[in-house]
This record gives C-alpha cells, structure tokens and sequence, in this order.
C-alpha cells in the first residue's frame, strides 16, 4: 500500500506540475517522497471528539483543536489541558488565528461559514458566510462536502490585515458545481460589513482537500488530502513548491509551531505529534 501511495504522488505531481516543477520531480527522487520525521507520539490526553481542525497560536504559545460536533478546546503542546467548550452544534472542519488580533477563526462544514471566536472565553464574535459562486459560476453546491479546511495569511499591506484560504472538499474531480480546490477568500474583518469576496481559486488535482496552515516562518501554505495521504506545500500564490506521502489517518488538521514540531488532526481520533526534519 506504501509503494502505491509513493507512485501515486509521483504520478499525480507530474500530472499538474509544469516547468520547473517537473525538473523538480526528477530532482526529488522516490527516497525523498516520504515525509522526514522523528516521531513523538499521540498527546490527545482528553480523548477529544473526532479533532478535525488544529492550529498553533504563536501569540499564546498553545494549540487549539476544533471538533465535528462542534467541541473546541486549548492545549499546550504536551496535549495537556488548558480549557475546552462546546460552542453549538455545528461541524467545525477547520481553524486558523489571526496573529495581529488573536482571534480565532473556524470553517463550518455545510453552512460554507467562517466563525470569528474570542480565543480567551470561546465567545463567537461575528461570522460570515462564503459565497458558493465566483464571476457566475456554482463552484460549492449546497449538499456538497463542503468547506474543509482554513487558514489565514496576514499582510500589513492589506486592508483587512490579511485574506483567508479555504479547501473545499470534493471526492471526485469531474462535478463542475462541486470542485476540489483551494479558494482566496476576502473577509471583512477590519472594515467590518458582511460581504465576503472569493478572489480566485486553484485546483490541486486531488481529490479530499482536509486540511489548510500557513506557516510563517517559511511563507508557505500546508494543504493536506486525507484520501491521498498527501502533503503538498504551496506559496501564498498556490504554487507548489513540494510534496510529500503524509502519516496518520484520516488527517483533517494539520499546523506546525515555531519548534519545527508538526501537528496533525486526525478525524478518527488522535492528535499527532511528530518533529519535522528538514
């Protein structure tokens, strides 16, 4: 099963990349496909309920994990407990911060909504809905997977401090109304107001979008696919830069701190802790 996953991301790499990333693929080599890691172990202490989200929030040094059942809790990087809620039931599948406020921002599967929480009291502040359409096309048809994964990039340069990326989650690749792509989504979080824009979107080639991160440090954004085992690393501008075949199982969220330790969230329980070794 190993050596299929191996062949299927080298396949799948060659199939959309073009350019330089195919003299990348050449230059990788199959030793170089899987993901270099030391491992740590599961450190969900309190059995969270189907984790389908996490994020690392610089600004507080801690992790916060997002549930199916709408569950949220903080934990420090041990996996011990610093607080948890039930915010309402609602199928949270995604979060992201924003590091000049704090806050918190979850992806709600079904409703294509972004919920602004109060990391301190787990209070929702405001929330907006995600427009299924862009320049006149259905791209996310209500019944559909839906939103899946976020994550948020800031930019001082930016009106609203930054845009969002969000995954929605398609498990075949011929609905046009319904497809598997990573969307550039604009919030109104400084101007306030309710109207959401989708700048654009791209569309990876693979199917189960689960997961979205953007990290910092290297200005890059982290996209899993659950149904792949797959790892992709793109720019703020969705280029890809890399890839990977990913461990755990069914990943639905995925961060990384500023130790070089990755996270993953994995839907059928467990949170995953594994050094990453660049």
């Amino acid at each position: 099963m190993f050596g299929r996953r191996i062949i299927l991301v080298v396949v799948l790499f060659a199939a959309f990349a073009g350019g330089c990333k195919r003299a990348l693929v050449r230059e990788k080599g199959l030793h170089a496909v899987v993901f270099p890691n030391k491992w740590v172990g599961d450190i969900d202490r309190i059995g969270f309920n189907e984790p389908s989200g996490i994020v690392w929030h610089g600004g507080r040094g801690t992790l916060f994990v997002v549930g199916d059942e709408g569950d949220i809790c903080e934990i420090k990087t041990d996996g011990t407990l610093v607080k948890e809620a039930h915010i309402r039931q609602a199928d949270f599948e995604g979060i992201t911060y924003d590091p000049a406020t704090g806050l918190l921002y979850l992806a709600v599967e079904g409703e294509e909504a972004i919920v602004e929480v109060d990391p301190d009291t787990f209070e929702v502040v405001r929330e907006w809905r995600v427009p299924r359409e862009f320049e006149g096309r259905l791209l996310m048809r209500e019944g559909g997977e839906g939103l899946e994964g976020i994550t948020f990039v800031p930019d001082a340069d930016h009106a609203e401090g930054g845009i969002f990326y969000v995954a929605n989650q398609a498990f075949v690749l011929n609905n046009p109304e319904d497809i598997s792509a990573i969307f550039r989504v604009e919030v109104p979080l400084r101007s306030g107001g309710e109207e959401v824009r989708i700048l654009g979107y791209y569309e990876p080639g693979v199917i189960d979008i689960a997961g979205l991160n953007y990290e910092a440090a290297t200005r890059t954004i982290l996209a899993v696919s659950d149904a792949e085992n797959l790892l992709m690393i793109y720019s703020p501008d969705l280029e890809l830069v890399d890839f990977y075949a990913f461990p755990g199982d069914n990943q639905e969220g995925i961060t990384v701190d500023d130790a070089g330790f990755i996270y993953i969230a994995q839907d059928s329980g467990g949170i995953l802790k594994l050094k990453w070794l660049r």
